[in-house]
């Protein structure tokens, strides 16, 4: 009996080391308490709630899944006589998840496949984290590794990809069809690294996204894969706000999907320079951006009509959808 019982502890791939408040393993069907010294195998999936849990696995890979995160394990295959035909597969669904490489990644890195629902993280021995919201747009940003040298990852969609290789460098995704934000680094303490970001994204990386959409370079995507199922806004937080208001409430279903064409004013997809409002067709949603002083974007679902009212710096812009039945969202930003 204690040698089956001592073969059972050892077919996991790891262990939880590290354990606080809330949170929980889902094996097949089962949903088991996450605590120290917890078994981890193949396919389980990691889930925090107010907690946070740290996992080694039998090759020294660290992982730490922060509060209101989940991490699924994909695949694990780890010979420490023969380290070459390991291989490690994780992906980080939502929240923030830091990642340091163990033995797999040091012998061979194309074996490690890091993902998230827009990126995928190739990794050349090193430490980095991972946030993402809950449509999937991600922020990777590269960490020191513990003996304060810096390694190398490479972020890629399927249209392109960029390299960090400076500590706290970092990249945002928006889309598996949209090209990975070109680095910037990033003024931070890694204990500021949270879920936190996922509202308040850093100020160098807002900068970049403005300076991008000005330039014109997020017309080069072409499609979203992720079908969000409400209005969701994001806004630029270190802008000044007199009021904000978003009627979530007026949102329902549509009988009639809209057109192709999402009509506003004159012009359907694309920018207008009148009112310097980029609409961006993403399949199944619109991006619907404008950014004066401030910056401020909505994504919406194509089947819903809208109602929109945008007052930046005095100006005001209205919107509306093709549809006749719309929802009301209004936004107001101001200087002061």
């Amino acid at each position: 009996m204690l040698l089956l019982i001592s073969h059972n502890i050892k077919a996991g791939i790891g262990s939880i080391t590290e354990h606080k408040g809330n949170a929980s393993i889902t094996r097949e069907k089962s949903v088991l308490e996450a605590k120290k010294d917890s078994s981890i195998d193949s396919m389980d999936t990691i889930e925090t709630g107010k907690g946070e849990v740290g996992i080694s696995f039998e090759d020294d890979t660290q992982v730490k899944v922060t509060e209101n995160s989940k991490l699924v394990i994909d695949d694990f295959v780890y010979d420490p006589n023969n380290k070459s035909v390991g291989k490690l597969a994780l992906k980080c669904a939502i929240g923030t998840v830091r990642y340091a490489s163990g033995n797999i990644a040091h012998a061979n890195a194309k074996n490690v496949a890091i993902n998230t629902p827009t990126a995928t993280i190739a990794v050349r021995g090193t430490a980095f984290t991972m946030t993402v919201d809950e449509i999937g747009q991600s922020m990777i940003i590269l960490l020191p590794n513990l003996d304060g040298s810096v390694g190398e990852i490479e972020v890629r969609t399927a249209i392109g990809s960029v390299v960090l290789n400076q500590a706290f460098q970092a990249t945002v995704t928006t889309s598996n069809e949209i090209k990975p934000l070109k680095p910037v680094v990033l003024l931070i303490n890694e204990s500021a690294i949270t879920n936190m970001m996922i509202v308040k994204p850093p100020k160098e990386i807002t900068q970049k996204l403005i300076e991008d959409n000005k330039s014109g370079s997020a017309l080069d995507f072409n499609g979203l894969d992720k079908d969000a199922l409400s209005v969701r806004v994001f806004i630029d937080p270190f802008a000044k706000f007199n009021e904000l208001s978003v009627d979530a409430l007026l949102i329902d279903y549509l009988i009639n999907a809209l057109e192709d064409a999402f009509s506003v004013g004159t012009f359907a997809a694309g920018y207008n320079s009148q009112n310097q409002v980029y609409i961006f067709d993403k399949q199944t949603n619109w991006q619907v951006q404008r950014t004066v002083k401030q910056s401020t974007t909505l994504l919406l679902n194509k089947d819903r009509g809208y109602n929109i009212t945008l007052v930046q710096d005095g100006t005001t812009v209205k919107l509306q959808s093709a549809d006749t039945t719309t929802n009301n969202i209004s936004i107001k930003q101001g200087a002061n």
